[in-house]
Parts: structure tokens; sequence; C-alpha cells
């Protein structure tokens, strides 16, 4: 079953919150205003619509923003690209724990360059530090902040704006998410209790069984507490890199995703798609239709810090779940129709994205 699918990608980690000192879309200051969230948590629900059949054409279509935009973790999303996609999804399928299941199914390396860099924290307490006081990258209106770090168990306080509209599923997904990472970057022990400020969306032994601790409703606030004593644990997957080093890449990485610079990439991305409507996910193809050559269409991905043949491989990993939740296709066929050469090939490649077989992630499908 979906709900029992967990994708072994690298984890990112990602929250969406906004520290108090930040100014831009404050409430009431943000009525009438476009408040925005990194995309990244778009890149996931796109991944999960996909897995569940969904194109994303459609996604696009009903929320009016285009896929070169969706497949891209790193620029932003209005916030009210959630509002409906969540609308969308609820409605059609209706009784799904949505929430759990895409923060189940979601490939954690769809997540942005923010998490990339705050999951190297070398211990919990910097990381929910860099957390707080950086959680401007991630979105305008949403909060995380630690309110009390206690001697046995420390409270990290957040606030989803978006529960108005979306009935806390923004929120579940947050925290699903931040879960995650601490459970792969500091054991399964140091979370002891999560709680959420609206009312369940399923089963409360659902959510029990993802935390893997005691879960609660209709609290004052939502909150992930932790046992303080792992607070100086030290993260496995973390990188030796001093507090000083993390704080500087971040600082120009909030430059790179400054709306008004941008990475100048869009037209690009949007030439991907089209070729991928095709079935062309050829570095050729991709160069003919942006008017370029190959050397120059690498140059210019390069200096940006990307590359010809990741752009194609995302394109591949999106589509490839919405092509294999059609029954109907073999496998070697959707492996043609995402431009391989062998169907061994997309087998490796998919285990690669997932840490399964296309196989056994069709038969997860149709469960």
């Amino acid at each position: 079953m979906i709900a029992d699918a967990v994708f072994m990608a690298q984890y990112t980690g990602f929250f969406s919150f906004k520290v108090n000192t930040m100014s831009s879309c404050n409430e009431p200051e943000a009525k009438g205003r476009s408040c925005r969230i990194i995309s990244s948590m778009g890149s996931v629900a796109v991944f999960y619509a996909a897995y569940l059949g969904l194109s994303v054409e459609r996604i696009s279509n009903e929320t009016g923003i285009a896929p070169s935009v969706l497949m891209n973790p790193d620029t932003y999303l209005p916030e009210a690209f959630f509002e409906k996609f969540f609308r969308m999804l609820t409605e059609t399928f209706p009784g799904r724990n949505v929430a759990l299941e895409m923060a189940r199914t979601a490939p954690l390396c769809y997540l942005g360059a923010p998490g990339q860099l705050l999951r190297r924290a070398p211990d919990l307490r910097t990381m929910l530090e860099l957390f707080e006081a950086n959680c401007d990258l991630l979105g305008d209106r949403l909060e995380m902040k630690v309110i009390d770090w206690g001697k046995t168990e420390t409270i990290l306080r957040t606030h989803q704006p978006l529960s108005r509209v979306d009935g806390g599923i923004g929120a579940e997904v947050g925290l699903c998410m931040g879960t995650r990472i601490t459970q792969e970057c500091f054991g399964g022990d140091a979370l002891l209790r999560v709680q959420f400020s609206h009312s369940a969306t399923g089963p409360v032994a659902a959510y029990e069984d993802f935390f893997k601790a005691p879960v609660s409703f209709k609290a004052k606030y939502n909150a992930m507490i932790f046992d303080s004593s792992c607070l100086e644990r030290l993260n496995g997957k973390g990188r030796p890199e001093l507090r000083g080093t993390l704080e500087l890449r971040l600082k120009r990485l909030r430059q790179e995703l400054d709306p008004s610079s941008g990475d100048g990439l869009a037209e690009i991305r949007k030439a991907v798609l089209r070729n991928a409507l095709k079935g062309d996910y050829s570095v050729a193809g991709l160069a003919r239709s942006v008017g370029m050559s190959v050397s120059g269409l690498q140059r210019r991905l390069r200096s940006a810090g990307s590359s010809a043949s990741r752009l194609l491989d995302e394109a591949r990993h999106v589509n490839a779940m919405g092509l294999l939740a059609d029954s109907r296709r073999s496998v070697d066929d959707v492996a043609f129709k995402l431009g391989f050469e062998s169907e061994r090939g997309f087998c490796k490649a998919f285990r690669r994205w997932t840490g399964k077989s296309p196989a056994k992630a069709r038969r997860e499908l149709s469960c």
C-alpha cells in the first residue's frame, strides 16, 4: 500500500517557517498580498500526485502553475497553489490521509537546497537553531520557534496559517517530514511526542504508527517535543562543518533564491517539459529546442549550477510514476516512453530514484 511505501532517497528535510523578525507577509499585512512557499513542497506534491496517477498537466491546468515551476524545488510557489492542490487531492481521493501518504512516499531528494544545507548541522541543537534563524528562506507566513529548551524536553512550536483553508494538511506534511529528518539524522528516540491544533483527518493510530510516538489533536498549537538529552547527539548524516561555514552557505543561497534574480533557467525547464511530452529526453533535442549548441547549453547550465542530464533526469523521475500507474503499459513501454534504450537501463535508474523496482512500485500503486 502507499501508506507503507517509504522511499530510501537521500534525506534533505524541509519546513516552511518564518522567524519573528521577518516583516514580509505578516498578518494583517498579508491581506491583499501574494505570499509564497518554497516550491520544494510543490515538487513533493507533484511526485505524490504522479504516484496516484494524476498528470503534471492536470495539476498545472487546475492550479495555474506552469510545469517548469512545479518541477523546480528551489524557486517559490504562491500560497494559493497549495490551497488548490490539497482541495483537488481531497476531492479526487476522498477518505485518504493524503498528508501521511505524501510524507511517506515523497523522494526526499526533491526537497531543495535549503534542506540539503540545514541537514548538515552537526547536532540536533544546531539544526533547530539554524532552521529558526533561516526559515524565511522557506516560507513567508509559516513559523517555527523553540519555546522551551528544558532540561528533559525541548518544544519546537510551529504555525501554518494555511491550515485555515487546508484543514491542517500542510502542517501535517511539515511535521511528518520533520520526523523523517529526525529519525534519519538523530535516531527514532529523539522525538517524544507530537501535537496538532486541528482535528485528526484519520485514525490517530495511523499517525502514531508514522511518528513512532504519541500524537494528540486539538492542542493549543502545533509542536514537536524532543528529548533534551538528544540535543547534543551527533548527526550521522551530517558533515563536520563549522556553524559559521553553514551560515555563509545559507547566506549565499538566500541571494540565489531571491526572486528578483532567479536562475534564468525557466525557458530551458519549459523546453524539457515540452520535449518530454514528445518522449524526447535527449540533450541534443533539448539544445535544439532552445536554439543552442549542445556545448553552449552545457556551459549555460553549468554556470547556473545545473546540467542537462540533471534536468532530464528530474523530468524522467516525475513522469515515470504517472506512466507506471497505467497498468496497460508494460515496463518496457514505460522505459521507451522515457527515452531509455532498454528496460534494464530504466530499472537501474528507477532503483536509483526510489530504492525499489518498477514492478514493486506498480504493485503498490494498485493496492
